[in-house]
């Protein structure tokens, strides 16, 4: 426990030390408790995880440097973060134990691996007006970032049974998401559902048909993906 609470108090002496030499005071910034839980493989895993689940309850399946804004105006950067989708929560971690990150964050920005599916950044926000499955505090990523619109992923990961005939019940972790365009004009969360499709954001937003025609003719291939709906905002955003 000695270990631990030393840990603790490096990291928050090093940050607090560097935000002192910007002229502001950071306060405690990660905090949390020794989350020394393992599974049957070693394997460290978080608080409100459950032992024996199936799956990753982690955004990444791999720790990652990133930047950390909180709402009163700190930024500060750290060598292993992961967003942990079950709890909605931040975490770091030091010598193979992992710690929540404290303080009001209101974004940030973890790093990829740089393999050929995972190039991009992953950019999360909060602060969003309340939809029927979220809150203010709940986070978005931000899949493109306009001056009409930004396209938002929120995602959760919840625990399911899991019976088989014969068998012991199991538990994994099963993956809920869903889209959203956040309309700046109108400061309104615009549900997409949660299947990736152009189309839902072309009948959401009542596009003009012209546009939408001229948008296909180079971009037909996609329309039914992810980064098509990426490439779609971000025409609409140019018009």
């Amino acid at each position: 426990m000695q270990k631990s609470i030393y840990i603790l108090f490096l990291f928050v002496a090093s940050y607090t030390a560097n935000a002192q030499a910007s002229g502001k005071h950071m306060g405690s910034t990660g905090v949390g408790g020794d989350l020394s839980i393992q599974d049957n493989n070693g394997k460290m895993i978080p608080i409100g995880a459950q032992d024996d689940t199936k799956g990753n309850p982690l955004l990444l399946e791999y720790w990652t440097s990133g930047t950390v804004f909180l709402k009163n105006g700190i930024k500060f950067t750290d060598p292993a973060l992961n967003f942990s989708l079950f709890e909605d929560k931040l975490y770091f971690k030091r010598d193979n134990q992992f710690y929540i990150v404290a303080g009001v964050i209101g974004e940030f920005v973890l790093a990829p691996n740089g393999e050929a599916a995972d190039t991009i950044p992953y950019h999360f926000m909060n602060g969003y007006p309340s939809t029927s499955i979220s809150n203010e505090n709940s986070f978005f990523q931000i899949l493109n970032d306009g001056k009409k619109y930004q396209l938002l992923k929120w995602q959760h990961k919840k625990i399911r049974d899991v019976y088989s005939y014969g068998g012991k019940a199991e538990t994994e972790y099963v993956n809920q998401l869903a889209y959203y365009i956040y309309d700046r004009a109108t400061r309104n969360m615009l549900a997409l559902g949660n299947k990736a499709n152009t189309a839902v954001i072309k009948n959401t937003l009542s596009v003009d048909e012209s546009n939408w025609k001229a948008y296909l003719n180079n971009h037909a291939n996609n329309a039914k993906s992810e980064n098509g709906m990426v490439a779609f905002i971000s025409y609409l955003n140019g018009l």
